[in-house]
């Protein structure tokens, strides 16, 4: 099992010749990356599994609500969507599973929510039951020693024999090599991490974390309409649904037309200018982060890093966001941006591709130090 007291800053002290040779699988071991995200989790598998969950939890609310769903727990978009008849917690408050701010039987429910997450991960991997389970879990880019610690509790809750925790970004940036000369952003929905990398193990200053990501960006969306169309009705998950389906008009003459209940009567409306104004605010947040690793590296090699920059997560998929970015870094002496191949699974992937070269006697120590 986990070592609970082992040292949570992991990453900052594996010896470099770890990574010098790969180990491949071990037969009897599943090995798993997983990007622990505050509006999806993804995991990558030794086995081939590749999923996507949406990270919420629901629990029937009473006997008419456990017989309407069907399960006893529920998941992702099944949990939305049976959300009148569960309780629903979303357990990833900015990609931060110490909850801070919860207290007594509130902190209870989420840690308990983030286990059956971790389980329902477990679960969507395939994993045997006589099958040893060893991840690498990424979390937000400036997690705290606690957070990080928590992060391991519930992995160990939920049955990972062995886990060890890294920043998101850095997982992204091993899985594409990008692991020298540049800068990659992770834009999720709680946070949007940055990292900046030069051919050794990240530290606490190569690395930017902003709260303003997805689901500022939801806020701010619905606040707009509200104040343009204050007739409509809507949910903050109508929002997110219509900001994924027209995000791409940022950069597009298409129109972005949603249909919201006015007065309970369906009704079209046009948020095409809410929607630019809405998602547009994640640019400058994006180019100051940039900026502040790029002024404070060394001045001989700033250039290379502003001509290496990776966005990823699922922000980044918004249409026209890789050339704004560049637009914006001119007035930072210009630079280059390229998007990550599969931005949803690049952080598992990174993961899992960690998890499969570091040696069988590293994980071994890990396991055998919690039993």
């Amino acid at each position: 099992m986990l070592d609970r007291d082992h040292d949570t800053e992991i990453m900052d002290t594996i010896p470099a010749e770890l990574f010098d040779s790969a180990s491949g699988p071990q037969t009897g071991t599943v090995y798993l990356g997983i990007d622990l995200g505050t509006s999806r989790s993804a995991v990558a598998t030794s086995n081939g599994v590749r999923e996507v969950v949406g990270s919420v939890v629901g629990w029937p609310i009473d006997a008419v609500a456990a017989r309407l769903v069907g399960k006893s727990v529920v998941f992702g978009d099944e949990a939305l969507e049976n959300r009148l008849s569960c309780d629903v917690i979303r357990p990833l408050a900015d990609g931060n599973l110490s909850y801070p701010d919860l207290t007594g039987e509130e902190r209870e429910r989420s840690q308990h929510a983030a286990v059956k997450l971790l389980e329902e991960i477990v679960r969507l991997a395939r994993v045997r039951k006589d099958q040893l389970v060893y991840a690498v879990i990424g979390a937000p880019a400036e997690a705290t020693g606690i957070n990080k610690q928590a992060i391991l509790d519930r992995a160990r809750e939920a049955g990972i024999d062995a886990a060890m925790v890294v920043s998101e970004p850095f997982s992204v940036a091993y899985a594409i090599d990008a692991l020298d000369d540049a800068i990659v952003v992770d834009i999720g929905a709680g946070t949007i991490d940055i990292c900046r990398l030069h051919g050794t193990l990240p530290e606490v200053e190569d690395q930017v974390t902003i709260s303003k990501a997805g689901d500022f960006v939801d806020q701010q969306l619905a606040d707009l309409i509200a104040k343009r169309h204050p007739e409509a009705q809507f949910t903050i998950n109508m929002i997110k649904k219509a900001k994924e389906r027209f995000s791409g008009v940022v950069d597009s003459d298409e129109r972005a037309i949603v249909t919201f209940p006015v007065n309970g009567k369906p009704t079209e409306l046009d948020v095409t200018d809410e929607m630019r104004q809405a998602v547009g605010l994640l640019v400058p947040e994006i180019l100051e982060g940039v900026q502040r690793l790029v002024s404070s590296f060394d001045p001989e090699f700033q250039h290379r890093i502003r001509g290496r920059v990776y966005i990823g997560g699922g922000g980044s998929q918004i249409f026209g966001l890789r050339r704004a970015l560049e637009e914006g870094m001119e007035s930072i002496g210009g630079g280059n941006v390229f998007l990550v191949d599969e931005p949803v699974y690049a952080g598992a992937n990174g993961g899992l591709k960690l998890a499969r070269e570091m040696p069988a006697s590293y994980w071994d120590s890990l396991r055998t130090a919690g039993e």
